[in-house]
């Protein structure tokens, strides 16, 4: 039996072995290495091999380069100093070189050619080999290509090559790979090996001994172009869709309703969009990189804001005025926070809100409701006079009087429905509607007393006991809150004035706790003795607030409509009133005096 015998690779050529060029009379080869020391040891092998056999060698080297050279040059034992006292050792610096034959930034041919041309010469001559042959070292393409100008790179490796239809030598240059490290340096590579007769790998590929291994090498390399491939596919896919991302961002943020800018740590304004822009009337270049500070009306708000961001704060519902560019000011709030970067703050981001029209309308709502403030006191005050004329009649004349008063008692109360719903058609916050409301209810209470001095409920046939029992009771199912409920068996008639003026001061008294206590029961207690009637009114709930209390003691106002009421009734009758409150509830002790039994 007869065993064939197939070459494994019997249509394939192996990989090439690196050349190095060492023997060639011309050339232009390019080496591309990671290590300096690869690059030393090929070029002291290179050029010690050119000097031992008498040819001539030109360097035009980094100063950093050239000190290796010569030191591994030495360490193999080749002294360079005959070959540079015969003139076959000529030595150059890239950057002196490369200076001499630039014009503005821009290669100089003939002043290239008259430089080199005549140091081929010099070393042509110094050559002691026939024929003569001259290696030249020169790394000032590399320093163009580091310097981030491959144009001009590529162009002085023409000049080279043009040079060499002329002169005869072999050109050796290097350039680092790792200068090589983008997707976009790829072109520019491939140009360059074109530009030269020879090309050898970094050491990665030609510290390789058989083809065995550099084949292994070609298909591992082969992997990692298709996964950078596949990886740099994948990146532009990512890249265009944050692209697009960025782009609705910014077309969302630069569109959005509402102002945004951005300002740096100078002060100035690094960006503006279109609501920002328009709200004040500039055009981005009059607003855009001035200082923030220039455009708030007041310079002190805008170092207030500025202080608080710069203490890391993040700004809210700030208020601030602006200067427009016609002269007129807008009213905003400032929402906004900084960007901090390893604590050193890098611009702050603002949204801002015209609140013009909503302070225009505040304001006259303040107004609206100062007027309708005037408006209820003096009606307030003529019913007030109308009671106490009402208080001296009989009963005949009062009902003659009530008749009269029907009407204009319903035209008034129409009228302040009318005032009511003008009012809420308006914008309003809590407090000034509280306090309109406040109003609105003095005034019915005043409408009421009226009522009750024209019909006064039930006294007319059993007094005040009889009607603050009646009143009780309904307050109670009403409002939820329990009520206890103590009076004198004995307690008379009083003058229908008195009767009447305690009755209103039990209404708005209750009407506080059931709106301001959050009290779940209260006491009430109608006494009297010799002299003088007792009412007094305890809640349980959380009582006034102390600064209050303590206002109302001291002047007997700014305690709100009801108390204030309550006082001036008090004082009317001549009596005495007397408030106490704590956590545990208010306390309210009212002293009449009546004519004795």
């Amino acid at each position: 039996m007869s065993i064939l015998k197939v070459p494994l690779f019997e249509n394939t050529a192996a990989a090439p072995a690196p050349l190095f060029y060492e023997n060639d009379q011309s050339g232009h080869v390019v080496q591309f290495y990671t290590s300096d020391d690869f690059l030393i040891d090929s070029l002291s092998r290179l050029l010690g091999t050119a000097l031992a056999g008498g040819d001539a060698a030109i360097v035009v080297a980094t100063k950093a380069h050239r000190a290796q050279f010569e030191q591994r040059l030495k360490s193999r034992g080749i002294s360079l100093l005959p070959a540079v006292q015969r003139g076959r050792y000529i030595v150059l610096d890239a950057s002196e070189t490369l200076a001499e034959f630039m014009r503005d930034g821009r290669l100089d041919a003939n002043a290239f050619e008259a430089l080199l041309g005549s140091l081929f010469t010099q070393a042509h001559s110094a050559a002691e080999g026939q024929p003569s042959r001259v290696v030249v070292f020169g790394e000032m393409v590399a320093l163009l290509w580091a310097d981030g100008k491959p144009d001009a790179a590529l162009e002085l490796e023409r000049l080279w090559n043009d040079l060499a239809k002329s002169r005869n030598f072999c050109l050796y240059c290097a350039y680092d790979l790792h200068s090589f490290n983008r997707p976009e340096h790829a072109e520019s590579l491939a140009k360059i090996c074109h530009a030269h007769s020879g090309v050898i790998p970094s050491e990665a590929y030609t510290s390789l001994i058989t083809d065995e291994e550099r084949l292994r090498n070609i298909t591992q390399l082969q992997q990692k172009a298709q996964a950078l491939e596949t990886e740099t596919a994948e990146k532009l896919q990512i890249s265009d869709s944050l692209q697009r991302r960025e782009t609705e961002l910014s077309d969302f943020l630069q569109n959005a309703a509402e102002g945004v800018q951005q300002i740096g740590p100078d002060q100035r304004i690094l960006w503006a969009n279109h609501s920002m822009l328009s709200l004040l009337g500039y055009a981005p270049d009059e607003y855009v990189n001035q200082n923030m500070a220039d455009f708030y009306v007041d310079p002190e708000q805008f170092h207030q804001f500025w202080q608080k961001l710069m203490e890391g704060e993040e700004v809210r519902d700030f208020s601030a005025d602006f200067c427009c560019k016609d002269g007129s000011v807008k009213h905003v709030m400032i929402h906004s926070n900084g960007f901090w970067d390893n604590e050193k703050f890098q611009y702050t981001r603002c949204f801002i809100r015209d609140v013009t029209e909503q302070k225009r309308m505040e304001q006259a709502l303040r107004a609206s409701e100062a007027q309708l403030q005037s408006i209820v006191e003096q009606r307030t005050s003529a019913l007030r006079r109308l009671s106490v004329r009402i208080l001296g009649l009989q009963d005949a004349e009062r009902r003659r009087i009530a008749r009269e008063l029907h009407d204009s008692l319903g035209q008034y109360l129409t009228g302040l429905k009318i005032d009511m719903d003008m009012l809420r058609q308006r914008p309003y916050n809590d407090g000034l509607w509280s306090q309109t409301e406040e109003l609105l209810s003095r005034c019915l209470s005043e409408v009421r007393t009226l009522s009750y001095l024209l019909h006064p409920p039930m006294m007319d046939e059993a007094g005040l006991s009889s009607a603050a029992r009646w009143y009780l009771q309904g307050f109670g199912d009403r409002s939820g809150i329990k009520v206890n409920f103590e009076t004198s068996d004995d307690l008379d008639r009083l003058p229908d004035g008195i009767e009447v003026a305690l009755f209103r001061i039990l209404q708005e008294a209750l009407t506080n706790v059931h709106r301001h206590a959050a009290a779940t029961e209260t006491e009430v207690r109608i006494l009297r003795d010799a002299e003088q009637v007792i009412l007094e009114i305890k809640d349980n709930g959380h009582g006034m607030p102390e600064d209050v209390l303590t206002r109302f003691t001291q002047t007997g106002s700014s305690a709100g409509v009801g108390l204030t009421g309550i006082h001036e009734r008090v004082r009317e009758l001549g009596g005495c009133f007397r408030v106490d409150s704590g956590n545990k509830g208010t306390s309210l002790l009212i002293t009449v005096p009546v004519p004795a039994k």
